[in-house]
């Protein structure tokens, strides 16, 4: 099965909601994210897609491994998920999926509409009422426990 690298951010702001976007293709809300391009790392995507999706600049909030003045240390994922994709363009596939969590450090959204049909803030307990991937609203949830100890 063809195999795509793609990356995610689950963005949440100063008053603790999270960022989703309303996927146009899919009919669903997710959190913005996108193939990783070439000769870009995952980290750079996660926050590339955010900026193209909403219009607004995040930081990725990740405990840093390893350092060492000989190389580049890339942020570690708060999760990599694999999952099968349909499309028209690719058929069957799969998206090996590396997932940010990340804060905003500005405020004005500003939907690509080529992608996305809305881009809003959420309360964390408004996220299993919306049309989500089945996975979603657990992903989410635990990324917002996570953020007490990346802070």
């Amino acid at each position: 099965m063809i195999r795509h690298f793609t990356s995610s951010a689950i963005v949440f702001n100063s008053a603790g909601k999270v960022l989703l976007v309303h996927h146009n293709k899919i009919g669903l809300w997710l959190y913005p994210g996108g193939h990783v391009d070439p000769n870009e790392d995952p980290a750079e995507a996660a926050l590339r897609e955010v900026v193209e999706e909403t219009g607004i600049e995040a930081q990725i909030l990740a405990p840093q491994r390893f350092a060492h003045p000989a190389v580049r240390s890339i942020p570690t994922p708060f999760a990599i998920i694999e999952m099968d994709i349909e499309d028209r363009k690719d058929g069957l596939h799969r998206h090996i999926d590396f997932v940010y969590i990340c804060r905003t450090t500005s405020d004005t959204l500003d939907a690509q509409l080529e992608e996305v049909s809305n881009v809003a803030w959420f309360d964390i307990a408004d996220i299993a009422e919306l049309p989500t991937p089945k996975e979603l609203p657990s992903l989410i949830a635990e990324a917002s426990r996570a953020t007490a100890q990346l802070v």
